[in-house]
């Protein structure tokens, strides 16, 4: 984990302040050193780290170091022998040692035992064909190359969207930063994209490469891109997931299943080099319990790669809540004979939610849980293994299970028999309980209308990830000027593209999930909270070796009608507590419900006030005050969940001084 920025000129500019400005606004990520490179006009003169800030440059890069792998020398940027070619890495290639190898087989010569190092080779090797070597990277990364003779600058992310990558340009300079306050910070205006807000209101996250910052953007994760003049001149994926038809034809299900074994336990093995203590998350559930019983597997082995001690350590966080998963994290610690860290949430977690917005950058309800967990166990290591990313390679969400049973009609019902019957019993239904105005009904209403969008893949979709634009009338319910969002992009439009005809439903909502939802809302947070504090988060789910395994098996094959995960409980769960392996999922999240019971309704109250919603002209106070006037039910909690987001956007605008 570190922070990497740059600044790219048209003409060469005094930007060496702006370049402190960034680091020093990502100085979080990294405690273990700090780096700068400036880069002239002339092809051949180029400073390192400098103190100087009156250089004319068309090139400055900056770097917060939090030093995982040779902390003695692997400092950055990292340059050349030459000078010419400078590198900037946020992250870790697990597979480095195999490619340095590789390279000095070639006749490469390394100075370091980092993973940097590898890049100058890598990148020299190829310098015009990146997507060559890029390919050959199992890590979590983003990347910054400047090449001072050619005067251009390559920036790539991983294949899955672990490590962020955010860019700004003017067509006179662009930036680009892990974090968008360090745009921020050099003078990037922070302005509200409306067109993002909303799908981040319907979908409690604001997917693809634009940010609720207006002209800020997310390099999209399996990409590249070369800057040069100041603007980035060609964008290029260099990765996609692989398809699974041909794959495991003639294999049995007991082929499949040891070779999910022997993959996710290389996976894990891969991800414990290091040169600091690590340690787990541990929730009590399926996927974090698994990594927990391969760790203690693999440090059985007693690998001398492992340097930092054979102590499995591993970490609880509860909610104070009726579903907290902290017995059964224990159960699995005990077991497995970890050295195990206990703790639970505040009984008032909001009062820290303006300063995780911060962290997080967006106004985000699922966070607070993952920012605590990071700040707990930062005393302890600086590597914090994660179960993210098993749900989306096995079939493990709720959703799936409509996916699988109720989703199999959408290839089965004629567009018209949709278009011509169910939409108009649906917006009809929207009718009948929206006279009503009993709010605890609404529930039954959002699950009518999406048994009635089968037929339609997107909608039905989105309908499941609580997507509310298919109902015209629910932008007079949410806005306070329903108009100012007429004309932009709905949910439907951003999740089409996702959901071509011909392919299992399941599959395509699997793949959809993994380059969405993942990327940009779970690996976001996950990102920024373990950042905060110092710590590495790393997902050994989303190991390249074992990601390529998952999308090569059939969507059909890992689950059993509503049953999820069933082909993964079936390949690792044996070792499992049989109480464990056989819990209902519970998920590492807030009840919006009980959160309303503690202290939601009260701070709604408090701040989303008649006057503030006229002030800033976003939110319809109506919807406010009726939840607020009707008895708290557990069937609501659509509504505070979207409470809690109106209450999010606010602190965001007051965090980051946001203006239209």
């Amino acid at each position: 984990m570190c922070g990497i920025c740059g600044i790219v000129n048209k003409t060469p500019k005094l930007v060496g302040s702006r370049i402190h400005r960034m680091n020093d606004a990502q100085a979080h990520r990294g405690s273990d050193g700090e780096g700068y490179y400036l880069a002239s006009e002339s092809p051949w003169v180029a400073y390192a780290y400098t103190e100087r800030l009156d250089i004319p440059t068309v090139c400055a890069l900056g770097h917060r170091r939090l030093a995982i792998i040779d902390p003695e020398y692997g400092a950055q940027p990292m340059l050349s022998e030459d000078g010419s070619i400078a590198v900037l890495l946020n992250g870790e290639l697990y597979n480095f040692q195999d490619v340095r190898n590789q390279l000095k087989e070639q006749g490469c010569l390394f100075k370091t035992d980092s993973d940097t190092e590898v890049l100058i080779h890598l990148y020299r090797e190829h310098p015009d064909h990146p997507a060559e070597w890029l390919r050959q990277l199992n890590g979590i990364f983003s990347i910054a190359i400047w090449d001072q003779p050619r005067q251009r600058l390559l920036i790539a992310r991983d294949p899955f969207g672990v490590k962020p990558l955010h860019y700004f340009s003017d067509g006179d300079h662009f930036l680009f930063a892990s974090e968008i306050k360090a745009l921020l910070a050099a003078g990037v205006k922070p302005r509200l994209n409306r067109e993002a807000l909303h799908i981040f209101m319907n979908v409690r996250y604001n997917p693809g490469t634009s940010t609720l910052f207006k002209d800020v953007y997310r390099l999209p994760s399996a990409h590249y891109a070369w800057i040069e003049g100041g603007q980035l001149r060609s964008l290029h994926r260099f990765y996609a997931l692989p398809e699974n038809q041909e794959t495991f034809r003639g294999s049995t299900r007991e082929d499949i299943k040891e070779e999910i074994r022997q993959t996710f336990q290389a996976s894990i093995d891969r991800q414990l080099i290091s040169d600091v203590p690590l340690g787990m998350g541990l929730s009590g559930g399926l996927d974090s319990s698994m990594i927990v019983a391969a760790v203690a597997q693999s440090y059985a082995q007693n690998d001398p790669l492992r340097t930092a001690g054979k102590t499995v350590r591993t970490f609880t966080l509860g909610f104070n809540e009726p579903t907290d998963e902290n017995e059964d994290a224990r159960i699995v610690a005990d077991h497995f004979k970890t050295t195990h860290f206990d703790t639970r949430l505040t009984t008032h977690p909001l009062e820290e939610a303006q300063e995780v917005i911060r962290v997080v950058e967006e106004p985000k309800v699922n966070m607070l849980q993952g920012y605590a967990l990071a700040r707990f166990v930062q005393p302890h290591v600086k590597v914090l293994l994660g179960g993210l990313g098993g749900d989306e390679l096995f079939a493990g969400y709720d959703i799936h299970r409509y996916c699988n049973t109720l989703g199999r009609l959408n290839k089965r019902i004629p567009c018209f028999v949709q278009n011509f019957l169910l939409s108009p019993l649906s917006q009809g239904l929207w009718n009948i309980q929206n006279r009503s105005r009993i709010l605890k009904n609404e529930q039954y209403r959002i699950g009518g209308q999406i048994a009635l969008s089968v037929g339609d893949r997107t909608q039905f979709y989105c309908r499941l990830r609580n997507a509310w634009d298919y109902d015209p009338g629910m932008y007079a319910r949410i806005y306070a000027d329903p108009n100012a969002f007429k004309d932009v992009s709905s949910t439907r439009e951003f999740f089409t593209p996702y959901f071509e005809e011909g392919e299992n439903y399941l599959e395509q909502v699997l793949r959809t999930e993994f380059q969405t939802k993942m990327v940009d809302d779970f690996l976001i947070n996950e990102d920024r909270v373990t950042s905060a504090h110092g710590v590495e988060g790393r997902v050994p789910f989303l190991d390249k070796a074992l990601v390529e395994l998952a999308f090569s098996i059939p969507a059909a094959q890992k689950m059993s009608g509503t049953e999820t995960k069933t082909l993964w409980k079936e390949s690792t769960g044996h070792v499992l507590p049989a109480s464990i392996l056989n819990k209902k999922k519970q998920g590492f999240t807030f009840s919006s419900y009980h959160q309303w019971e503690k202290d939601l309704r009260t701070v709604v109250e408090r701040e989303l006030t008649p006057a503030w919603c006229a002030e800033v002209g976003l939110f319809n106070y109506a919807f406010i005050k009726q939840l607020l006037e009707t008895p708290s039910h557990p069937n609501m909690r659509w509504h505070y969940f979207m409470a809690w987001m109106m209450l999010s956007v606010k602190e965001w605008i007051h965090v980051f001084n946001i203006n239209e």
